[in-house]
């Protein structure tokens, strides 16, 4: 098996977390026909803030955040974050970029269903060539109410823990960039007030930059920005008022 190589990009000097230029994504089904999932999209985001996307049901949010993430290759565009053109790296680059500056947050969770949860959080770090320091592990899994929980598997978990789970790998890595796709799709209103509460804390405490797919008003009006996104394409942007 080849050995990844773990190169480090180094990042410019830059305010803008998310910057994407006329970036388009085209499918063709199988009949043929094509059509396109973002349609010239151009966009920026500065670091720091909290954007929510929302729109219709394949409206295109979910490609565009898989075109942020560094999962899918724009047909053509440019998607820079933090000032690196990501899809000029190659696949070993990309990926510990990922690792290192990305953090995703899913619906459904996405831990990993035959380590524990300690192991976990762990991954980024292992996965991107870091060692991790499972006494702040200890202590991210402390400060989110998953004490004495590092040996379990993730099914011996709730919903709202697992989603604090997934949180605390995102702490645990410290990405610049926080994607989270409809986050608390699976929890009940209480877990969902918490884990939104989690990611605005980590976002205006530590600067990162959250960018959330949601379907719920609430959660979007509590973003600094909010991006409608119809038909592949954004049909409206609207920023808070600064008071």
């Amino acid at each position: 098996m080849r050995k990844k190589k773990f190169v480090e990009v180094q990042l410019p000097e830059t305010d803008v977390a998310v910057k994407l230029e006329d970036v388009t994504k085209i499918y063709e089904n199988g009949f043929a026909n094509i059509f396109p999932a973002a349609d010239n999209i151009s966009l920026e985001i500065k670091k720091g803030e909290f954007v929510a996307i929302i729109g219709t049901s394949g409206s295109g949010k979910s490609t565009l955040m898989h075109m942020i993430a560094g999962v899918e290759k724009p047909t053509k565009g440019k998607v820079y974050i933090s000032g690196c053109d990501i899809y000029e790296l190659d696949d070993d680059s990309l990926s510990y970029f990922r690792c290192k500056e990305i953090g995703m947050v899913f619906q459904f969770f996405n831990l990993i269903p035959v380590i524990n949860i300690e192991e976990n959080i762990a991954y980024p770090l292992v996965a991107s060539g870091r060692k991790p320091d499972f006494k702040k592990i200890t202590e991210i899994m402390n400060s989110l109410g998953l004490n004495g929980k590092g040996s379990y598997l993730p099914n011996q978990l709730s919903g709202g823990q697992q989603q604090r789970v997934a949180i605390a790998r995102l702490l645990a890595a410290s990405p610049s960039l926080i994607l989270a796709d409809e986050p608390t799709g699976n929890l009940d209103s209480k877990n969902s007030k918490e884990v939104i509460g989690l990611l605005m804390k980590i976002c205006k405490e530590e600067r990162k930059t959250l960018v959330v797919i949601t379907h719920d008003e609430t959660i979007a009006n509590c973003a600094d920005r909010i991006l409608r996104i119809e038909d592949g394409k954004i049909v409206s942007d609207q920023r808070k008022a600064v008071m």
